[in-house]
């Protein structure tokens, strides 16, 4: 039974000793001025590659902003052509100021007919144009997205 005991605090000691005290020597960081040097070839690289970095991040910043400006405006659309607001009301009514902005946007898909639902209009073309500017948009944004991922 004693000598069990005895192992064992023998056992654990170890583990309270330090075992190596040099280590911590060795692994402090180098100063700056040991590390090699850039040369300005390379300084200069680095420095183009972090700028396109930048600017490629913020145009897909704006990407991102002028797809949610185009959603909002095409579901305001499709919400009062929905609705049957027209844009025959006055000329500063918001719907035709709406249905103004929108209709360069919609024009691509503007053969395509609406569909009528009991009092309703469903306008086809809006939602379609809705669903390729969000996909288009959103591919381009990936594209850019992985061509600045490091």
């Amino acid at each position: 039974m004693k000598r069990q005991r005895r192992r064992s605090a023998d056992h654990y000691s170890l583990y309270n000793d330090v075992t190596e005290p040099m280590l911590s020597t060795i692994t402090t960081p180098m100063p700056r001025n040991a590390l090699p040097r850039e040369s300005l070839l390379q300084r200069v690289f680095r420095g183009l590659g972090t700028f396109l970095s930048v600017i490629i991040n913020k145009v897909n910043q704006l990407l991102a902003l002028a797809l949610a400006t185009l959603l909002l405006l095409l579901f305001t659309r499709f919400t009062l052509n929905f609705l049957n607001f027209s844009s025959n009301g006055g000329s500063l009514s918001f719907s035709h100021w709406v249905f103004f902005l929108s209709a360069p946007l919609v024009v691509p898909f503007q053969n395509i007919p609406t569909l009528p639902y009991n009092n309703y209009t469903i306008d086809v073309s809006t939602l379609i144009a809705i669903l390729v500017y969000a996909i288009g948009i959103t591919i381009v944004r990936q594209f850019l997205k992985v061509l600045v991922a490091r």
